[in-house]
């Protein structure tokens, strides 16, 4: 007896030696955090979220299970910590989670530079945009953020649509029908001066309070993405589109730049395999064709229609907002814009 407890201790021994102490994978995975300002079963229901999680879903199942990373990491998303997507790129920028999704106005915080992007008529679609991105003076840009900002660019995702405008009262058919209509935006440079050379009033407002704003007429309509219409019950709030883009608002999705970097080469590829694989860009471009129809025919709204003079005058108001708005930018950014246009 007193032999067979020997021997089995000496086993054990070895085993030790040779494997090392056995530890639950739990115990030994790393929380990775991706942080987003509204809990999933909220973001699930437009553009930006429903982008964000299909990458925190490939992210999520390739952490649990690629032999790089199984056991190392396990990701969580964090929806009740920030409030917003300027506080979540802050939040990541400084290391307090490793993921989150961001928008070039919240890049603007951090490099005037990248007010071009939302700046209206600049990019003519995703292709456009995503082609100027991989020029040497652009990519030396987003390098710039990583290096003296804290996050890092990993993918330009998908485009949130064009940003359009939504009126309680209509048809707003021309640049003097809108005059001094109140419109809500989020606070980019770039929509309060285009407001003004339409002579509309800006009002920035935050996501949250945009219905109630409706409902007590503190404003008259907002410009927001095309796929928000659900997110805030526009056809009910606001039934009149104007069918003149106002901007174009891509996605991207970034990391904390230190932790990034950090990790070996193996599980970096690893995770850099998922979102390079991963792609939505398409299946966002063909909806928002699918939402503007669905606008046009549905009874309960309208899809403005303009003259051609009408609309002439209102893409020229734009375009002299923008003129006045890009001076000042790295002309290499615009150059490459111009050459990349296609």
């Amino acid at each position: 007896m007193k032999l067979l407890q020997t021997m089995a201790c000496m086993l054990a021994l070895c085993a030790l030696t040779l494997c090392g102490p056995v530890r639950p994978a739990s115990a030994a995975a790393k929380e990775v955090k991706l942080l987003f300002p509204e809990p999933y079963s909220s973001a699930s229901s437009y553009a930006e979220g429903q982008a964000v999680g299909i990458y925190y879903g490939a992210l999520d199942f390739n952490m649990q299970n690629h032999p790089a990373l199984r056991g190392k990491y396990k990701m969580r998303w964090v929806g009740d910590v920030v409030k917003s997507p300027a506080d979540a790129i802050n939040a990541v920028a400084t290391g307090a989670g490793q993921f989150t999704y961001t928008l070039p106005q919240f890049i603007e915080q951090f490099d005037p530079d990248w007010r071009v992007i939302t700046a209206p008529g600049v990019f003519k679609d995703m292709a456009h945009f995503l082609r100027a991105m991989n020029t040497p003076a652009w990519k030396a840009k987003q390098e710039s953020l990583a290096e003296t900002k804290g996050f890092r660019i990993l993918k330009w995702t998908n485009s949130i649509g064009h940003f359009w405008i939504w009126t309680k009262n209509g048809p707003a058919d021309s640049l003097a029908a809108m005059k001094n209509q109140k419109i809500r935006y989020s606070g980019q440079q770039s929509y309060a001066n285009a407001f003004k050379a339409l002579g509309l009033v800006g009002v920035a407002l935050p996501y949250t309070e945009v219905v109630s704003a409706l409902q007590t007429n503190m404003i008259e309509g907002l410009t927001n993405d095309i796929f928000g219409y659900t997110y805030y019950d526009l056809p009910r709030q606001t039934r009149y589109m104007l069918p003149v883009p106002l901007g174009f608002c891509p996605q991207a999705l970034v990391v904390n730049r230190k932790w990034w970097d950090s990790l070996p080469e193996s599980e970096r590829k690893a995770l850099e395999f998922v979102i390079a694989a991963t792609d939505v860009h398409q299946y966002f471009e063909d909806e928002e064709q699918r939402i503007l129809k669905w606008w046009d025919e549905n009874p309960d709204t309208i899809l403005v229609k303009m003259t051609p003079e009408a609309r002439a005058e209102w893409e020229a108001a734009l375009r002299q907002a923008t003129d006045e708005f890009v001076k000042g930018v790295d002309p290499a950014l615009l150059e490459a814009v111009r050459t990349t246009a296609g």
